[in-house]
């Protein structure tokens, strides 16, 4: 059940192409993307949902709601067009088995979506939009856009807080007139070849997961041979514990692996002003089987060499993985300096594995 009801409602994979609002809050702000999707954790339900939303292209987009202790999962395909800025349902079909208890589901989601791009139209239009107050956000990146409105589907009084990363329509947080989360993004990525099966068979990561939670106990050695690698002009302060499998791969045993890669600005179908925003989005996608923790994700840095940190769920392993993306601007694009490192290793070891690079 729905904590606060709303009312009924009737009825391929790109990695840039990135269009750009001209409104001054939004200027850098990314749109939708081909096959990029959203997850958010939905307070408004008396038991834990979770609601998503997937953009195939301007009129086509897929959502889902889902409630795990009551076995609801609603999914829905819908065709819209827009209209004088409003989005428009002109169909949709209900591609999940229903009851008559999923009927507030399907209403629900039949009237977020319109009002997401409702609410994302005005705020780009500058409408009760600001400068959101982000702590250690790097200048280099556009900040993030906080707009309050009044939604009585969601009680009244409500704060929008829009981030360039997120994709779909850059909703991060929506919170409530007490300052309580009412959406929260918990998932973010792109769905791959394999189709859409990514974001249709969702699964929350794990309420009880910890750092150490099947992770390994290694700490680094004391005594150690320093050995400096240099790949592509990028030295890595290395030492006898790593081993070179190819020019740019190095692996320390089965705890960590560094890679160094060389991204053209040419291949990402971007330019220099644009490349930073690109790469902390596409660096902080979900996989098929390794979740992105958004609340985990942090940038520090410059523009002359910024890093991003992202914590994975790996549902294979029942275990969380750190992911550092170091990334430096060359003339024709930028180094990247990828590590990634068993969370409990990295935690352990955190003075050690910062020092690499």
């Amino acid at each position: 059940m729905k904590k606060t009801i709303c009312s009924a409602v009737l009825g391929i994979f790109c990695l840039g192409c990135f269009l750009f609002a001209e409104n001054t809050f939004f200027s850098g702000y990314p749109l939708k993307n081909s096959g990029e999707y959203v997850v958010y954790r939905d307070y408004t339900w008396a038991d834990p949902t979770w609601v998503g939303f997937l953009f195939y292209d301007n009129s086509t987009y897929g959502a889902f709601c889902v409630t795990p202790s009551t076995g609801s999962r609603v999914a829905i395909l819908f065709r819209t067009e827009t209209l004088d800025g409003q989005m428009i349902l002109t169909g949709q079909n209900i591609i999940s088995e229903i009851t008559q208890d999923d009927v507030l589901a399907v209403n629900y989601l039949m009237q977020l979506l319109p009002d997401m791009y409702r609410w994302r139209s005005s705020a780009e239009q500058g409408a009760g939009a600001g400068i959101a107050k982000i702590k250690n956000r790097p200048a280099l990146f556009p900040p993030a856009v906080q707009q309050k409105i009044s939604a009585r589907e969601f009680g009244g009084d409500v704060v929008l807080t829009y981030t360039p990363e997120t994709p779909f329509f850059n909703l991060h947080t929506m919170t409530g007139a007490d300052g309580g989360v009412l959406l929260q993004l918990v998932r973010t990525g792109q769905i791959d070849f394999g189709g859409d099966s990514v974001f249709f068979e969702f699964v929350p990561v794990p309420e009880d997961i910890t750092p150490d939670r099947n992770g390994s106990s290694y700490m680094v050695p004391k005594k150690r041979k320093a050995e400096t690698k240099t790949v592509d002009g990028i030295k890595l302060k290395l030492d006898d514990q790593w081993t070179m499998v190819a020019d740019n791969a190095f692996f320390l045993g089965n705890e960590a692996v560094i890679l160094v890669d060389i991204l053209d600005y040419e291949e990402t179908e971007t330019g220099p002003e644009d490349m930073p925003i690109l790469l902390l989005r596409l660096f902080s996608f979900s996989g098929r089987d390794t979740w992105s923790i958004p609340s985990e994700m942090t940038v520090t840095g410059s523009a002359k060499r910024f890093r991003i940190d992202n914590t994975f769920y790996d549902s294979e392993n029942d275990t969380l993985r750190r992911s550092i993306k170091v990334c430096i601007p060359q003339k024709e694009g930028y180094a990247v300096i990828s590590l990634a490192v068993t969370e409990s290793v990295y935690r352990a070891n955190r003075k050690y594995f910062d020092g690499l690079f």
